[in-house]
């Protein structure tokens, strides 16, 4: 056994070199262009219960340098006043503010939601956020010039978290969660670097409108409430060949809350490891099942004091996460990427066999959803 988790950590590492190797070749920094020809840009943002994050996603948007876009807000039975914060933006933005009925919400309110807001969108470029984001002020500009080439039909955004915290330990969790999140979004860029794409976040995609109508939208997995991001830029990487791209730029980077406590950040990470035995390609569920031997090897050489193998592959992740990290703009963060490889294999063999064994339900904004 110990030799074939060596095999197995050895062979993670040969990818990690790999994957330094990708994410160098294809660094780069451009800064939007000033001068770009600006195409509409239609802004869907689904909401439910954001009172306390709406204003600032909003005032991030008044404050974008591309000024050619329309905002369509979509409230899911709000129980707090984020509809009347967003009315306040009404004269600052092009905003139109529509609600989800309880017929419309269905089983995935966020994914009938937006298939709601595209239907009516007045343009064809279409960017995804969510309520407790915010976006850089130059990220619609960027995405405009990435969408001047044709073969783009899809963008993937990094995302990353806030850092608002003030006390000792808050600011640890959310140190944390920037590394855990920092290693999602570097191999989510690798895998459309090499034209496998894998991963990503709904709170930073952009698409056109008339790509997702050619795929049908999120048809053949309206049961399933997560998976507005993923589902879709696979079905759409199904039918065209080199539509996805990584958005490579800090110009656009949107930041978003961290998880507030250990329940919020469970029931989130179990909403996202829900939706991998969905999955219709068999890269994906490959890949899946790759990190999850990967780390349960990892564990068993941890207790086996096989310290060599180990060594090697924190150092590699060091490398990698590091240069994420310093793309994302959090340097400040690398000195706890030890800390959290240490943790990371037993979160991910949790949630792994979570995902198969436990309920696929979740609570998402005071609902059970699947």
């Amino acid at each position: 056994m110990n030799l074939l988790a060596e095999i197995f950590i050895l062979s993670y590492g040969l990818l990690m070199i790999i994957f330094i190797i990708i994410w160098v070749m294809n660094k780069y920094d451009n800064k939007a262009d000033s001068n770009i020809q600006e195409k509409g840009f239609s802004v869907l943002i689904p909401v439910r219960n954001e009172a306390k994050n709406i204003g600032r996603l909003l005032q991030s948007l008044v404050e974008q340098q591309y000024k050619y876009f329309e905002v369509l807000l979509i409230d899911d039975s709000s129980e707090d006043n984020t509809v009347e914060i967003a009315q306040a933006f009404l004269s600052r933005l092009d905003l139109s503010i529509l609600s989800l009925s309880n017929t419309e919400r269905g089983l995935a309110p966020k994914k009938n939601a937006i298939s709601k807001a595209v239907a009516i969108a007045k343009h064809d470029l279409i960017f995804c956020t969510d309520g407790d984001c915010v976006l850089s002020q130059n990220l619609l500009r960027e995405y405009g010039g990435i969408f001047l080439d044709k073969k783009v039909k899809f963008i993937s955004g990094p995302v990353t978290f806030f850092e608002l915290k003030t006390g000792f330990w808050e600011r640890l969790w959310e140190k944390i969660q920037i590394v855990e999140f920092a290693s999602l979004v570097g191999s989510a860029a690798v895998s459309i670097f090499i034209k496998m794409p894998n991963m990503c976040s709904g709170a930073n995609i952009a698409y056109r409108k008339s790509v997702f109508l050619e795929v049908n939208g999120y048809e053949g997995n309206t049961e399933l409430a997560s998976g507005d991001d993923e589902f879709l830029m696979h079905k759409i990487n199904t039918k065209f060949k080199d539509a996805i791209v990584f958005a490579n730029s800090s110009e656009a980077i949107v930041e978003t809350q961290a998880c507030s406590d250990l329940w919020s950040f469970y029931s989130q990470r179990k909403r996202w490891a829900s939706k991998w035995t969905y999955y219709d390609s068999i890269i994906p569920k490959l890949l899946a099942v790759f990190v999850f031997l990967l780390n349960a090897f990892s564990i068993y050489l941890a207790f086996s004091g096989a310290w060599l193998a180990l060594s090697l592959k924190l150092a590699l992740e060091i490398i990698f996460l590091g240069m994420v990290l310093s793309f994302l703009k959090k340097k400040g963060s690398i000195v706890f990427i030890p800390l959290v490889q240490i943790i990371y294999p037993f979160y991910v063999v949790f949630f792994g066999l979570n995902a198969v064994f436990m309920g696929k339900t979740y609570d998402w904004k005071g609902r059970k959803l699947k």
